[in-house]
């Protein structure tokens, strides 16, 4: 759609600008929050079924397995049918299986149902991000999708203090029906929304998801995707060892570990939100650069001394986290405007390949006996990765 939305009315959203870059930004939480929202019932639930903690906690890796694939299939579909049918399709998916999962009656129900649930999410986040890049031109795009990174950040840090907040005035299915709620506003929501794809790629629906390949083929693309999606290794270790390192290793309350956690969201969030005032305004290759070397040197740091103390290690995660988030909208920026076609599938493949990428450090910090090893190893082989591989592939890369 050839308009940048820069007045309050929206040829693409019957409600105004203002409106569409609010549900865009609410599109883009949905994920993280049906993520991490329920993290707080895991152990009650698995009591409540006589399921082992592994079995229960297929209900996260399997929604996090199943939501990067789902983006593969949705994102190449969007470029075909238009964005308005996928996400018809993907939250109608979301709404009945989060109420499947609502009902449970068993362990394998709820972990149908949390397929079924992700297989859903995947068409919200790869179209949110799409529908972007339709409607919004130039800087305004810059602003829209630094907010939905924002928000992407911002989610999964307060979802498990929201879901410990609904655990105690309801049950675990209490958090479901929450989802079913959030369903509900996103199916009203996308009412006023109009098709803006304007040029669908031709052919057969299995010729759409070729252009998976056509996209990988992209040399550029695919090398900047691999470096990008790597660097989200260090949050996504961190939100899987954080409760184990404060806790466990060094022995702090419950409270004061939120306290730890909620400074670590803060300054998460503080990055997107400078790069549209500040960050945007300095030299690209150069901040990519130092944000990388800095989670390097980072993550170095707290091997060396992390383990002195809780404050230590919340101080020395503290530049790491920051820099993390940071490179988010820019490289997301770079990775959505290399090509000029098939957007809902660059926009799926951004969103899959992080996802699979995180979800690897996740599983990869259990090698570790050590969580506080485990964070720091994982966060300084993915930025020498990251800082190595934009220093090879980042010289043309020209500020934006």
């Amino acid at each position: 759609m050839d308009t940048d939305c820069t007045f309050d009315s929206c040829p693409a959203y019957g409600l105004g600008r203002k409106a569409l870059i609010a549900y865009l930004a609410f599109l883009s939480a949905f994920t993280p929050l049906s993520t991490d929202l329920f993290l707080p019932a895991l152990p009650i639930m698995s009591d409540y079924f006589q399921a082992s903690p592994g079995l229960t906690n297929l209900t996260l890796m399997g929604f996090m397995f199943f939501f990067a694939l789902s983006m593969l299939i949705w994102g190449p579909l969007s470029d075909k049918y238009g964005r308005r049918p996928v996400i018809l399709a993907g939250l109608t998916l979301y709404l009945l299986a989060s109420i499947l999962c609502a009902l449970s009656t068993n362990i394998w129900m709820l972990i149908g149902g949390r397929v079924v649930q992700a297989t859903g999410s995947g068409a919200v986040s790869a179209v949110a991000m799409a529908i972007t890049k339709d409607v919004f031109k130039g800087r305004t795009m810059e602003n829209v999708l630094t907010t939905i990174q924002t928000m992407m950040l911002i989610a999964p840090m307060v979802a498990p203090v929201l879901g410990g907040f609904l655990l105690a005035i309801t049950s675990w299915r209490g958090i479901f029906w929450a989802f079913v709620i959030c369903g509900i506003v996103a199916w009203l929501g996308i009412l006023p929304l109009r098709e803006s794809l304007e040029h669908p790629t031709e052919g057969p629906a299995l010729k759409s998801l070729g252009r998976i390949g056509f996209v990988l083929g992209h040399r550029r693309f695919s090398a900047l995707l691999a470096v990008f999606s790597v660097a989200s290794m260090p949050t996504m270790v961190y939100l899987a060892t954080s409760s184990y390192v404060y806790q466990q290793s060094f022995g702090v309350s419950p409270q004061l570990y939120s306290a730890f956690f909620c400074a670590n969201a803060l300054v998460s969030v503080l990055g997107p939100m400078l790069y549209p005032r500040v960050l945007r305004d300095l030299p690209q290759r150069g901040l990519i650069t130092t944000c990388f070397a800095v989670v390097v040197i980072g993550a170095a740091l707290i091997f060396l001394f992390g383990h002195n103390g809780p404050f230590w290690f919340a101080t020395l995660m503290l530049p790491v986290t920051f820099c993390s988030s940071a490179i988010r909208p820019p490289s997301t920026i770079i990775l959505m405007t290399l090509l000029d076609s098939d957007t809902g599938t660059v926009a799926s493949l951004i969103g899959s390949a992080a996802v699979l990428c995180g979800s690897l450090a996740m599983l990869a910090s259990g090698l570790w006996v050590d969580p506080l090893v485990a964070t720091s190893a994982i966060s300084m082989a993915a930025g020498l990765f990251c800082l190595a591989g934009w220093l090879i592939l980042g010289r043309d890369e020209k500020r934006r």
